[in-house]
């Protein structure tokens, strides 16, 4: 997929702005505050419906504008065009349009633009939460699979109900409630069953992608160390054969924790609560890798979505450097950069100073500068 042009209007700091772009790296540099990072985010709504950095699309909007309007031309890998036009305003449904037809969800459209994002904000994937690395494997995964997006839609509603139900209980199980007990436990079934779904998919996805990770890390890393990515879904702690398997063990955590559920007003059991373990060299890299070796994870992380979007979607995704280059050295960037033309790819990289990528690497670039 190649992003020709966009255009942007009162989107944060740029009111109306045109940009045309080249098919191989564009770098966009300029002062801190300029709007550099806007123009990725822009491409990020185009492509997954909202920016990479925020779900809030409400102060994605001018300060002094009441909507944000978005309009991108595209050529796929066939050469056929692909537009897409996005607009927002607050307390109103997101519009959107594309070749696909109009009055679009934002689900009709992830998938159309593969995209791969890198800001220094992703470093949470090997050094935080298990939220933030659900977050990698769900926004994969949704990209490479519509029937994993549906399913992620449909949890998150079944969980939301299923929470606003226990919340009636006020922490206590007595007469007065027991008549929701029946609604509970179909909620809970409905929870089981999309969870064991999830849980099914992750453990192949992860099964597919560790080979691939591990390989991308040999190449940027010249196979210093051992890496490797495991699944960890809830309360299944033995290896995974088929989705009744995984409907039985989330039945019995069900049934055995529906008290304590009740005490809490929330749910404690689900893919919700699933997380990866990286490891580099046998020891958990969040506790043991040092600041370069998290750096290195990550860009092989982000290499192996590529390749692996790629393969689903037979469709090469679009790369997003978000300022992740100031953190790198001349070698670190001369090898990402080597490795990104060789693929074929567009990518977008946003820094305030060009001379970065000068002093690393002798590959043409396309420079935009953006000023005010």
């Amino acid at each position: 997929m190649r992003v020709n042009s966009i255009k942007i209007k009162n989107f944060r700091n740029h009111l109306e702005k045109e940009f045309a772009f080249a098919d191989g790296i564009n770098v966009i540099w300029g002062n801190n505050g300029a709007g550099k990072t806007t123009i990725l985010e822009a491409i990020s709504v185009c492509s997954i419906s909202k920016s990479f950095i925020t779900n809030a699309d409400a102060i994605l909007i001018n300060e002094n504008e009441n909507q944000y309007y978005i309009s991108s031309n595209c050529t796929n890998d066939l050469n056929l065009p692909y537009k897409i036009n996005v607009s927002f305003t607050p307390k109103q449904p997101k519009e959107i349009s594309s070749n696909i037809g109009n009055r679009l969800l934002p689900k009709d459209i992830i998938g159309e633009i593969p995209l791969i994002v890198l800001s220094p904000d992703y470093k949470k994937i090997t050094s935080g939460s298990p939220e933030s690395r659900r977050q990698f494997i769900n926004s994969l995964l949704s990209q490479a699979n519509k029937n994993y997006l549906e399913k992620l839609f449909e949890h998150r509603k079944i969980l939301k109900q299923r929470n606003s139900l226990l919340s009636h209980f006020k922490g206590v199980l007595n007469k007065n409630n027991e008549t929701l007990l029946p609604i509970l436990h179909q909620w809970s079934q409905s929870l089981i069953n999309v969870s064991a779904d999830l849980i099914i998919r992750r453990n192949e996805f992860i099964a597919d992608f560790n080979p691939i990770f591990i390989d991308s890390y040999n190449v940027i890393s010249n196979s210093k160390e051992k890496v490797n990515i495991t699944y960890q879904p809830d309360t299944i702690n033995e290896k995974i054969i088929d989705k009744n398997q995984v409907i039985e063990i989330l039945t019995q955590r069900s049934n055995a924790i529906l008290n304590t559920e009740i005490k809490r007003s929330t749910t404690l059991f689900g893919a919700q609560k699933d997380d990866i373990k990286i490891t580099i060299n046998s020891g958990t890299a969040k506790e043991y890798a040092s600041q370069g070796q998290h750096k290195s994870l990550l860009i092989a992380i982000k290499f192996a979505e590529f390749r692996y979007l790629l393969e689903k979607k037979n469709e090469t995704p679009i790369i997003l450097f978000d300022d992740i280059f100031s953190e790198l050295d001349n070698i670190r960037i001369g090898k990402v950069l080597e490795l990104v033309s060789q693929s074929n790819a567009q990518i977008f990289i946003t820094l305030t100073d060009p001379s970065i990528i000068k002093n690393a690497t002798n590959i043409p670039t396309n420079l935009i500068k953006i000023k005010d």
